[in-house]
């Protein structure tokens, strides 16, 4: 029983290390339960509790989106969604990030059964068939990169609900992006955080922020992936050095 108890306190302190870790986003889900793939993944955005961010995330608590038709929920997870959205009579400005690459067909499941029967929410679960069955109904994804839109639309699309249209950042949530030294510095720290993630608490400017990042790497190419680190560190006042596509295939 001793061993037991060891066993369980070690495996929650190796949990709460995989979930700071900057960067662990996605290898931690392939190891936690669904509470713990939600709180590294969901929760930066929608809150520990399902409590949503004013402006940013709508709740997931008692929602009925959330309770209500499965395939739609599916599909919200799969291939992710840009703001504005409407939701409870509110204005939602963040985007969600497409899951599809980044999470299994069964870590969606899991997930998606976390939030319909968490925080007062009570619905019946979904599969791992159902994900893998509205997968299937999704369009082919358009080129990733400076190919299939300007480096700034895609920032708008994917970037600004958290960082903001003009790069000033989001209180508590995500830092200003505008003349940041972190963004202006060692690219090969930015390629490291926009590509693989990052958890907070992150201090900027003696403010501390508090959301996380997911890792962009499963959703663009590196063409686009380089253009969006480029159009990052060349707007809004700053002024560094562009990043290119063999920088970030390097980095991986």
């Amino acid at each position: 029983m001793r061993g037991i108890v060891i066993l369980s306190i070690l495996a929650s302190c190796a949990l709460a290390l995989l979930a700071t870790r900057p960067g662990a986003l996605t290898m931690a889900a392939t190891n936690m339960d669904a509470k713990a793939a939600y709180l590294v993944n969901c929760s930066g955005c929608h809150g520990a509790t399902g409590q949503g961010i004013a402006g940013l995330a709508p709740p997931l608590a008692k929602d009925p989106y959330v309770t209500g038709n499965q395939r739609s929920l599916i599909r919200l997870m799969l291939a992710g969604a840009a703001g504005p959205r409407e939701a409870r009579g509110t204005t939602w400005y963040g985007s969600m990030p497409a899951w599809k690459d980044v999470l299994s067909s069964q870590q969606i499941a899991d997930v998606i059964n976390y939030m319909r029967a968490s925080w007062g929410n009570r619905a019946t679960p979904v599969t791992r068939a159902q994900v893998e069955a509205v997968a299937m109904t999704l369009n082919p994804p358009a080129p990733s990169g400076a190919t299939a839109a300007g480096a700034a639309e895609l920032y708008v699309i994917n970037c600004s609900g958290c960082h903001g249209a003009k790069g000033q950042g989001a209180v508590n949530i995500a830092p200003p992006l505008a003349q940041n030294p972190d963004v202006t510095g060692d690219p090969q720290k930015v390629i490291s955080a926009v590509a693989d993630g990052s958890a907070g608490p992150i201090t900027e400017r003696g403010v501390t922020w508090n959301g996380a990042m997911p890792p962009w790497r499963a959703t663009f190419t590196d063409k686009g992936l380089a253009a969006i680190i480029t159009y990052i560190r060349s707007s809004w006042g700053n002024h560094a050095s562009p990043v290119t596509q063999e920088q970030i295939s390097t980095q991986k």
